[in-house]
């Protein structure tokens, strides 16, 4: 007797039933996977960027293989969508030991300039390291170097050639402590470049002193990439951390005022937040020198920016009320400062309308200026940027990080210190993050390094 045999169509379904719970079994896994963070999910993460971009950047397919194998930094390389004209009687910054690759940077320093050091921040192609900070003296000469990096971390999951330095401190010592948008770390190097400490998690735009014994900035100290969003204060001694508020703390507990929630999804069941909903980049405490000028608020009170939704506030770390707000004087934001003049500063990117200027706005009056405008100076960066309100309120230190450009403009408005951070002519140029202008006290005795 011959053995039954299934028909055709009953085959059929079978094969098809395996299908569909192979299907489900790896939608499952994956899913699992993506909410739980489990390998492979860090390694397809950097695939998906490596082949798509990061959201931001503006390069090509083959222009991010020579960037990952080294070849060329094209994911640092910016071409400025606002050219500006570079005058004549600008010179090189020499003396650098840069790859050979690319050009040295244009510099000028006007006789009228006020005497200080100037730092920055970026990118460099050194011939030693991708990445890094130059401190000028009064001259205009490069006093000191830095190469700074966190894939020699042990527990790196990105290399140098993909992450964007963004975020800087220097203290009185001349040492600096360093965050990275896409890195994994925030560290601390000492004056002559050595490694003092380095502290796990994911901290990026902005490095802010609080006193001398901290720093802030929004990271997870957890070191995920999540959407979560911390406000974290940072031991300047050892790295460790001292606060951490979530602001997913901060709008629950301001239900009079309500302006966290625009990129919510509105639905019967509920709202629900979009991607990206607030693109944090800013945490900046009121300095003790500054708060008599700032009476309705307290030291230490935070200053934040929230890109996504225009939105500027202070908030007390201790409470944290929102003790005053502003949203929509400017578009996608970045580095609100308090100054000596009692007021507040904003770098407006104004994305994608022209270009970028400096407001002031005062926190009393809701009166507001530009004071820096864009179009004088050929000034626009559609993302990252910063501003320096220089000693006496009314001088600016511009970062414009699209345009690899670093400028300062005295009272009357004039350019008395211009820096460029030129890739090749023909205008390439390499991402500059941000600027510092230091006076000439402010340092404490500097140690001496070996060349």
């Amino acid at each position: 007797m011959s053995e039954p045999t299934d028909s055709g169509a009953f085959q059929w379904l079978r094969g098809l039933a395996i299908v569909w719970l192979v299907f489900l079994g790896a939608y499952g896994l994956g899913y699992m996977t993506h909410r739980a963070e489990l390998w492979p999910f860090a390694s397809l993460e950097a695939t998906s960027e490596f082949i798509f971009g990061d959201g931001v950047e503006q390069t090509t397919l083959s222009e991010r293989v020579l960037n990952d194998f080294g070849v060329r930094p094209s994911r640092h390389i910016v071409e400025t969508q606002r050219v500006y004209e570079i005058p004549e009687n600008y010179g090189t910054l020499d003396g650098l030991p840069l790859a050979e690759r690319r050009s040295p940077p244009l510099m000028f320093l006007s006789p009228e300039a006020p005497g200080g050091f100037r730092l920055i921040y970026g990118t460099f192609d050194f011939e030693d390291g991708l990445h890094g900070a130059l401190l000028l003296d009064a001259d205009g000469k490069v006093q000191q170097r830095w190469v700074v990096r966190q894939d020699d971390a042990e527990w790196a999951e990105r290399p140098d050639t993909n992450v964007y330095p963004h975020g800087i401190e220097i203290l009185r010592d001349g040492s600096i402590i360093v965050a990275w948008d896409g890195g994994t770390s925030i560290s601390r190097y000492g004056y002559c470049g050595d490694l003092q400490w380095r502290t796990k998690g994911h901290f990026h735009h902005s490095v802010t002193l609080d006193g001398e014994d901290a720093v802030w900035a929004w990271g997870n100290p957890e070191g995920k990439f999540t959407q979560a969003e911390y406000m974290v204060k940072v031991s300047v001694e050892d790295g460790s951390v001292l606060a951490s508020i979530n602001l997913d703390h901060v709008w629950p507990a301001n239900t009079a005022i309500d302006p966290f929630a625009i990129k919510q999804e509105d639905r019967a069941d509920g709202s629900f937040w979009n991607f990206d909903r607030f693109h944090v980049n800013d945490v900046d405490p009121l300095p003790a020198r500054f708060a008599d000028a700032y009476p309705q608020f307290e030291t230490g009170d935070l200053l934040i920016s929230l890109r996504s939704i225009n939105l500027v506030a202070v908030v007390d770390p201790d409470t944290m009320d929102v003790k005053w707000w502003r949203q929509g004087l400017v578009r996608r934001q970045h580095d609100p400062d308090w100054n000596e003049r009692g007021t507040i500063t904003i770098f407006d990117n104004n994305m994608h309308r022209d270009y970028s200027r400096i407001y002031e706005i005062n926190p009393v009056t809701y009166e507001s200026t530009v004071v820096v405008p864009g179009e004088p100076y050929e000034f626009y960066t559609w993302h990252r940027g910063k501003h320096d309100v220089l000693p006496g309120g009314l001088s600016y230190l511009v970062t414009s990080t699209e345009q690899g450009r670093l400028f300062e403009l005295d009272a009357e408005g004039e350019i008395v210190f211009d820096f460029i951070n030129r890739y090749q002519p023909g205008g390439k140029f390499l991402a500059v993050s941000e600027g510092r202008f230091l006076p000439l006290d402010y340092f404490e005795e500097l140690p001496a390094c070996e060349s």
